[in-house]
């Protein structure tokens, strides 16, 4: 009987060291845990938008440079670069945004957050998890697509674009990393102290991003205005002032010869699908 009185209240001890001990900061670190997931989730998001950015813009500096013999030439299409992804990542995915917000072209210029990072990355004093809109660094690379064509391929596009208006690209592997640096946490809020410094997370595509039709554009590279240069035809049909001389000649030969107004000299039009195979 003394022993059952001097055990008595012993559960009631045992839950309260255990309380402080554990089950306070558990339920202190499991916000924290959320919120960081959150940021990984982003991070990971991230990385996916930038590959993908490349695989749209991958012109200009992104471009292969082909050529022997000092010369040097790119694929110039749609070209974005890494600094404007980047603007582009920190505006659209890690800012808090509204359902008023939409995407605009100056994102890619922007150097602040817009309405701030997600409330969510905070700690419970306020202090925000990414404060500094240079906290967010991203490598993006274009490679070539791995496999033993793009070896034979490589030689044949250089002497290509050596001797003529042939430019070939030949990347198709897209891939970017991204990093999100972490502000260290306030300690007396979580009574504990994170080792985590950032989260890193990098997203790999293999993709043909450039098109063999091409923009219609004289100053972009397509099929269409490589192959220009080897059509004689398409001399003739070149415009004067704006004015295209050939189609004003044409429709005077048609009241003697009706069936000149069929000809389209110079005319070039690679992968001219019909209308009902197009659905």
């Amino acid at each position: 009987m003394r022993l059952h009185k001097l055990s008595r209240g012993q559960a009631m001890v045992e839950l309260v060291i255990a309380a402080g001990l554990v089950l306070v900061p558990l339920f202190l670190a499991v916000p924290l845990l959320g919120k960081y997931l959150d940021m990984r989730a982003s991070a990971v998001q991230t990385a996916r938008y930038a590959a993908w950015e490349r695989t749209v813009w991958y012109g200009g500096d992104a471009a292969t440079s082909l050529g022997w013999l000092g010369v040097s030439k790119k694929w110039q299409a749609n070209a974005k670069t890494d600094a404007q992804i980047r603007n582009e990542v920190g505006v659209r995915l890690l800012s808090e945004t509204t359902a008023s917000d939409s995407f605009t072209s100056s994102d890619r210029s922007a150097g602040s957050f817009k309405n701030g990072t997600k409330t969510l990355w905070q700690d419970r004093k306020g202090q925000q998890f990414l404060a500094n809109y240079s906290d967010i660094q991203n490598t993006i690379g274009n490679e070539k697509a791995p496999g033993t064509l793009n070896l034979i391929l490589q030689p044949i596009a250089d002497l290509a674009a050596t001797l003529g208006p042939f430019v070939l690209e030949t990347k198709g592997e897209y891939s970017a990393t991204v990093t999100v640096k972490i502000k260290d946490i306030d300690t007396s809020s979580f009574l504990a102290k994170t080792s985590t410094k950032s989260f890193s997370e990098t997203n790999v595509l293999l993709a043909n991003g450039w098109s063999a039709d091409g923009p219609a554009d004289v100053s972009k590279t397509s099929v269409k205005q490589q192959v220009k240069g080897l059509v004689p035809t398409t001399i003739v049909n070149a415009e004067v002032a704006g004015v295209n001389v050939m189609e004003y000649v044409l429709k005077i030969l048609s009241v003697f010869l009706p069936e000149v107004s069929k000809l389209e000299p110079g005319k070039i039009e690679p992968e001219n699908i019909p209308a009902d195979r197009k659905k």
